[in-house]
């Protein structure tokens, strides 16, 4: 049976070969830019950071208690309290004041600076104050209830790495640490064309473009609209070549079919270097890729669910190879049902994921159903099935790549 297959798509690149094609190009990446860090959250770091400080600076309180020397409190007990003087209070925001003496303590608040000579915190319910004294029925230890100088972060440790999306605890850190911009990469910019006399006139709306800019609109990534061009290569070509100084990727939809003349293929050969054409995946296989001035242009199918699903693939390698992130939540997840496959061609299978007795489980959704975007609607995630396996049986546990929400029980 494989090798029927075979004879039948003997044009189709196994997916295998198209993916090291695709690595092999040193695509243009994105310059960078310095941002406000208030700005940066989503973004991609463009450099390490490294706390300038330690954090916190100085000894301070955990909890709102009272300063004490731990040697005072040694043998503290409810029928022998230690009763020590009481030498003032430390608010928040304010300075250490006069250093500790034996048998003395001092109010203190969270986040105020420890007196000199104090080495814990007691806390208010483990003692009484009856006029200028404190009885403490209850030893503490030395470091108890206090933050250390450099318990959160110390000088020089690492808040961001290089090539990783900035997150809201990064910009936290950052605050603290008095760091106030960063050195972050400019958004990727995938620019969308989509092909078709039906898109032009109106007969079919463009769902498809639709999907691809707001699939691809994230923190990191913005989508330009290339516009729809006609059934010609003198149309393709332009809307194409109006994107080239604007995108790191573009992504030409419609078009391309095996078996007929393919008015996209034709249109990009004039602009750049074809290094595929026809790929043995489902769905998506008539998929063609194009080095224009070391920019990836991708020729998809014009239908939604494999215009994204292909299209998906190599984005996602982009994005993988230049910063080491993935753009799917990858988990595992329990088969519900067996799912088939033609061998010979690597298959994306669309999967309704659900959470059952706290684990995930994955329905496979109908496979030939690459024009509805109904099947993207009642899907939220889907698996790579190898070109080897004729199917994967019932109960496996799969990695899913999550796509939608997840529900959740």
């Amino acid at each position: 049976m494989v090798k029927h297959i075979m004879e039948r798509f003997d044009s189709l690149m196994p997916y295998r070969e198209a993916v090291l094609i695709f690595d092999g190009v040193p695509w243009n990446l994105p310059d960078h830019d310095t941002v406000n860090i208030e700005d940066a959250a989503g973004k991609i770091s463009a450099c390490n950071v490294f706390s300038p400080v330690d954090i916190p600076d100085k000894n301070k309180a955990a909890m709102d208690g009272y300063a004490v020397k731990h040697l005072d409190t040694v043998n503290a007990s409810d029928h022998n309290p230690a009763r020590l003087d009481l030498a003032g209070v430390n608010m928040a925001g304010g300075t250490a004041g006069e250093p500790l003496k034996d048998g003395q303590c001092r109010e203190i608040y969270t986040g105020s600076i420890m007196p000199e000579g104090a080495d814990a915190v007691i806390k208010v319910e483990k003692c009484e104050q009856y006029g200028d004294h404190i009885y403490v029925y209850s030893p503490v230890m030395a470091g108890e209830n206090v933050a250390s100088i450099g318990e959160d972060l110390t000088r020089g440790s690492t808040i961001l790495k290089d090539k990783s999306i900035v997150r809201p605890q990064n910009i936290s850190s950052m605050t603290a640490a008095g760091i106030k911009s960063l050195k972050v990469y400019r958004n990727i910019t995938i620019g969308i064309v989509n092909t078709g006399m039906e898109l032009v006139t109106g007969q079919i709306n463009n769902s498809t473009g639709s999907l691809l800019r707001s699939f691809y609109r994230m923190p990191f990534i913005d989508t330009l609209d290339g516009g729809i061009a006609d059934d010609s290569i003198d149309s393709i070509m332009e809307k194409v070549s109006n994107l080239r100084e604007k995108c790191n990727i573009i992504i030409a939809t419609g078009g391309s079919s095996l078996g007929r003349k393919d008015l996209t293929t034709d249109a990009i050969s004039r602009l750049g270097k074809m290094l595929f054409s026809g790929v043995s995946i489902k769905p998506g296989r008539t998929i063609a890729l194009f080095n224009m001035d070391n920019i990836p242009v991708l020729s998809v199918s014009g239908l939604p669910v494999a215009a994204l699903l292909s299209s998906l693939i190599f984005v996602n390698r982009y994005v993988h190879n230049a910063f080491g992130i993935e753009l799917t939540e990858r988990m595992p997840a329990i088969l519900e049902e067996r799912i088939h496959n033609k061998t010979g061609f690597t298959t994306f299978q669309a999967m309704d994921t659900f959470e059952k007795g706290g684990e995930l489980h994955a329905r496979p959704l109908e496979t030939t159903a690459s024009g509805r975007i109904s099947s993207l609607l009642q899907g939220n995630s889907f698996t790579c099935i190898d070109e080897n396996l004729e199917g994967i049986e019932e109960g496996t546990r799969i990695i899913i790549n999550i796509i939608g929400d997840i529900r959740w029980e």
